[in-house]
């Protein structure tokens, strides 16, 4: 095989591999979405757990990047606090080193192509066929396959490199036999990684290289080392359009990494012999130099780096607080005088759709919290009718064009989505979004033809009656009350929502009914006048709109739309 034929074949198994694993990703992350999210927001309390909480994320989605990209976007949303990030950014390192054992166990031990036609076959089958329930699976299969006949096409290339003598003395040039030549080895490793922006992947050609006896077992482990460096180049390039805590994020984990990489090349050697004794056995034929077993070289590196990371973490998990303080150094931290109107918005994981959805709910909670606010003004208003107007009619204002903005851009996100490959019950969910973001925004405008009722009342001088202010303030507790149930479901939407919201919606339409009737009693008894009365009518009319577009944004969370 020429020089440009085993270029070629390497850069194709190499493609094949990438693009496997993201299908595989992808999959596993559509399959473990929602699992994904709650470990992440529940089991963050500790340092401790948190580390438990990165490690289960990423053996689940084999991805590093995934669970740091999906822990930027938490954190910029002040989900996570920056020292809780911290104990997730070491788990992710613990959990990425699976995929290591993956390939292998199964990468060097079988003829791997034996299982990967079969693989994409299956994989592919439920598209195929339309089975949806299964598409995200056999998405995670046909990943699995792919994943693997790049690998083959990288171990059959490596094989053809000892045919070509100036590749071979390129790639021997790399080695670990001084301070200087591990260090220059590490930068070559962490350099690769920033290039492919895929450790695993660069872990499998330094495994199959390794495994063709074409690098020693030394330089394959101070490859490892870089490799961990340069991983970390997708959680910076993730953060560049984040917050500044999301970049602090970021730098923590090349703080970690880079810790970890500095003491592994001083005590280089001393921890190559632990892990020899924990792999014991020659791996080496030293008249041949080839690989005596495939497989127990391969599952020395995975061993090296599995324990690089855990001993890594025993080491920095006692000043996790420390590295988020150096983190908040290096990209210091701004005083706010106020938050952004998008706070979970994050484009990085918008081709994820579980998570892309999973930010869209918590954006709409925020409108929800904008026209809640926007309520909160217009009953401080029939409460006191001579509180200051103007300050009030401003801020009701602001919150408007907030609500608006809101909508455009949440649909807009919700289109971007839909590009993508999403299943149907994503698909469905899409739809009900947009509705619920459509009556939210419809809510935010009743509110504001509150506020402009409110605002006539107090230009011409218009009298309330006590027990009109009384039932007003009634109708609007109840229907806030029905805007806190919606924000409060919004997250982890259920069927069991309905059950409130139809009490809700029935108490609100009960009250219209019987306060109207009562006011124009009290028009006929003339304790009003009759432009009172016109206006109490209308705002009982707009409460009674506010209460019908919650109770739709409750189907939508109830699954009924």
């Amino acid at each position: 095989m020429t020089v440009s034929n085993i270029i070629i074949t390497v850069l194709g198994g190499l493609a094949l591999f990438l693009f496997g694993m993201k299908t595989m990703s992808d999959g596993l992350q559509k399959v473990a979405g929602p699992t994904m999210r709650t470990i992440l927001s529940k089991m963050t309390g500790n340092r401790f757990s948190g580390v438990l909480t990165g490690t289960l994320i990423t053996s689940m989605v084999q991805s590093s990047s995934a669970t740091t990209v999906m822990l930027i976007s938490f954190v910029s949303a002040e989900l996570l606090t920056l020292t809780q990030a911290v104990g997730v950014v070491m788990g992710a390192n613990i959990g990425t080193t699976m995929t290591g054992w993956i390939v292998a166990l199964f990468g060097f031990k079988f003829k791997i192509i034996l299982l990967s036609f079969p693989a994409i076959f299956m994989g592919f089958l439920p598209r195929l066929l339309g089975m949806h329930k299964l598409a995200d699976w056999g998405e995670v299969l046909l990943g699995f396959g792919l994943l693997f006949l790049g690998l083959d096409f990288m171990k059959e290339s490596a094989e053809s490199l000892k045919d070509s003598a100036a590749i071979l003395a390129f790639v021997q040039s790399v080695d670990a036999s001084t301070l200087m030549h591990r260090m220059g080895t590490v930068a070559v490793g962490a350099i690769i990684t920033m290039i492919i922006q895929s450790s695993s992947a660069t872990m499998t050609i330094t495994m199959t290289l390794a495994a063709q006896g074409i690098i020693d077992v030394p330089s394959a482990c101070a490859l490892v080392l870089g490799e961990n460096i340069g991983t970390t180049i997708t959680a910076n390039l993730a953060a560049l359009g984040a917050s500044r805590e999301a970049k602090q994020t970021a730098v923590s984990h090349s703080i970690f990494n880079l810790f970890g990489a500095l003491w592994a090349i001083v005590l280089f050697n001393p921890y190559l012999q632990l892990i020899d004794y924990i792999v014991p056995g020659e791996l080496m034929d030293s008249s041949t130099g080839t690989a005596i077993s495939m497989v127990a070289l391969a599952a020395h590196v995975a061993m090296f780096h599995t324990m690089f990371n855990v001993i890594n973490t025993g080491l920095c998990l006692p000043f996790v607080k420390q590295i988020a303080w150096a983190a908040s150094k290096i990209i210091p931290s701004k005083v706010l005088k106020d938050r952004p109107i998008l706070q979970y918005l994050d484009p990085h994981v918008i081709s994820s759709p579980p998570m892309a959805l999973h930010a869209v709910r918590l954006e709409v909670r925020n409108m929800t919290y904008e026209v809640k606010s926007m309520l909160d003004k217009v009953l401080l208003l029939i409460e006191s009718p001579v509180a200051k107007m103007g300050l009030v009619a401003d801020a009701i204002s602001q919150s408007e064009n907030k609500v608006d903005y809101l909508e455009k851009e949440i649909v807009q996100y919700l289109v971007i989505i839909t590009q993508g490959e999403t299943s149907r019950s994503e698909a469905r969910e899409i739809t009900g979004l947009i509705g619920a973001v459509h009556y939210i925004e419809r809510i935010g405008d009743r509110c504001e033809a509150l506020h402009k009722l409110l605002a006539r009342r107090y230009d011409q001088k218009i009298e309330q009656s006590e027990e009109a202010t009384k039932q007003l303030m009634e109708i609007g507790n109840t229907t806030r009350q029905f805007l806190r149930l919606i924000s409060d479901n919004l997250e982890h939407p259920s069927p069991e929502v309905m059950v409130t919201a139809q009490s809700l919606e029935n108490s609100i339409d009960e009250m219209r009914i019987r306060m109207r009737d009562s006011h124009i009693s009290r028009l006929h008894e003339q304790c009003c006048s009759v432009a009172s009365g016109l206006m109490f009518i209308d705002m009982l009319t707009s409460f009674e709109k506010i209460g019908d577009h919650a109770y739709s944004v409750a189907q939508v969370l109830g699954g009924e739309h």
